[in-house]
């Protein structure tokens, strides 16, 4: 509020001093005139474009309630008429048109998505624990020694992981963190040249986890340190249960800060402020930065900053260790021993190895791992050694809490072992499946095969696992358009 007061008396004086003077434009003095324009269109400028962070101006400035109708009253009214206005020019088409029955795509999706609801198994102690999402910036599976990645760049994370739940075979939906940060929360797959959450009309009607604990009474909260507005993440959060957002704007000038926002391991110190006055049970999300282009450090690249692939081993390294940290400040504290850690990656990463082309699934391959002491005894250190998506994890959480899950139909329990095996992958052009007998990538704009993992497995078989992907991304860019 005091930096919107501070705005209005400035730009009011300055129209005044620019404007309401005759003689502020003289016509014996050109280069003065020029300069004066000049100040006036970098204002302007500044101003339409909402000033120079990675965010531009865009409807998710506006949104600062839960309450959809609040939202919708503080957007401008004229902008968003000019934008549907255009955008009805441009109406999207769905690029995955293969199949013109939906039955038939419904007979190629049903395999892949049936199991015995009764038969997943029970991890946590408690069904209402506190939980905590640590969704981890570009968090590649080559980063983890024990996904197959490199030794020594994340040690904590073997730490925690002996302690722990982790899925050793879990694939991101896309290569971008708005789509991945959809795919956790929401359950949705990737619509590859496409995003929903830019679409903030689409995005307020589909289902996401924070509604659920929301409305089980959980006291919910987003921290980030960057700009939330970037890719309409603010939004997102407010219209799907978080009743918190905490960002770069949260924090003093004074805090640590990258060109992307404030240092992870400042938020993570806020957050245990925070909880010390939440009420519990709570639920809450963070999204860490720094293992993102260019990779900044003010305190030391410990694998040195000499090529891309050191630089992003140091910026892992340091986010292993912030994440660490923070959990060993959380067992200090009252709500720890009824606390979830659900820790996740938003999507790969070609680095460190730089080996993985955007159709390979090893680009895509992420962690997932569950720790915390409402995990039962027999459960830590456990591998669940079963292919899954990201998009699994909305159903497998909220089995495990008991809590509705019938609105995440492209979500599955990974806890329950009758879950056929079978992830789900894209990019803007491509997409693939993978299952434990065959990997199998397909352009989507030239219409062929670009990856087998097996090229000696049948071909009528990699065909049959390609017509479930066509069918699946048909369908889910189908229900993008529904929205």
């Amino acid at each position: 509020i005091v930096g919107m007061l501070i705005g209005i008396f400035c730009g009011y004086f300055l129209y005044r001093w620019m404007f309401k003077k005759v003689s502020f434009f003289n016509i014996k003095s050109p280069v003065g005139n020029f300069f004066k324009l000049a100040i006036g269109v970098f204002v302007l400028f500044t101003f339409i474009r909402g000033g120079y962070g990675r965010a531009t101006l865009n409807p998710s400035k506006a949104y600062y309630s839960e309450e959809t109708f609040y939202n919708h009253a503080a957007v401008n009214t004229q902008w968003s008429f000019l934008r549907d206005f255009f955008a009805e020019s441009t109406k999207l088409k769905n690029p995955y048109n293969y199949y013109a029955d939906q039955k038939d795509i419904q007979d190629k999706l049903r395999p892949a998505f049936q199991s015995q609801p009764d038969s997943a198994v029970e991890v946590l102690s408690t069904t209402r624990p506190n939980v905590v999402i640590i969704l981890l910036e570009s968090f590649v599976g080559d980063l983890i020694q024990s996904l197959g990645g490199e030794k020594g760049i994340t040690p904590h994370m073997e730490e925690l992981i002996k302690g722990g739940i982790l899925f050793d075979h879990i694939y991101s939906a896309a290569d971008r963190s708005d789509k991945g940060r959809v795919a956790v929360l929401s359950g949705f797959p990737a619509q590859g040249p496409e995003s929903i959450i830019k679409y903030i009309d689409k995005h307020e009607n589909m289902p996401a986890i924070g509604q659920e604990f929301d409305h089980a009474g959980y006291e919910t909260s987003f921290y980030h340190g960057g700009q939330s507005e970037f890719y309409n993440f603010k939004s997102y959060m407010l219209t799907h249960g978080m009743s918190r957002v905490v960002d770069n704007a949260n924090f003093g000038l004074d805090a640590e800060r990258a060109s992307w926002g404030v240092y992870d391991h400042v938020v993570f110190n806020q957050m245990i402020k925070d909880f010390k006055k939440e009420k519990q049970p709570f639920f809450s999300t963070i999204f860490t930065l720094i293992n993102h282009e260019p990779f900044e450090l003010k305190h030391g690249y410990k694998f040195g900053n000499a090529t891309n692939a050191d630089k992003f081993r140091s910026t892992a390294n340091y986010t292993d260790s912030a994440v660490f940290d923070f959990i060993n400040k959380a067992k200090k504290e009252a709500w720890y021993k009824n606390t979830l850690f659900v820790i996740v990656a938003d999507h790969g990463h070609r680095l460190p190895s730089e080996k993985w082309e955007l159709f390979h699934p090893n680009r895509f391959h992420i962690p997932l791992i569950f720790f915390g002491d409402v995990i039962k005894p027999e459960y830590r250190g456990k591998i669940f050694n079963r292919i899954g998506n990201q998009t699994d994890l909305a159903t497998t959480l909220l089995t495990q809490l008991k809590l509705p899950t019938d609105r995440y139909h492209w979500s599955r329990d990974l806890f329950n072992p009758t879950t056929p095996q079978i992830a789900f992958y894209n990019s803007k052009d491509a997409f693939g499946v993978i299952t434990p007998q065959q990997a199998v990538s397909f352009d989507n704009v030239g219409r062929i095969i670009n990856y087998r993992s097996h090229k000696e497995y049948p071909a009528g078989k990699t065909d049959s696992l390609l017509n479930i992907g066509k069918a699946y991304y048909q369908d889910v860019y189908r229900e993008f358009l529904k929205y």
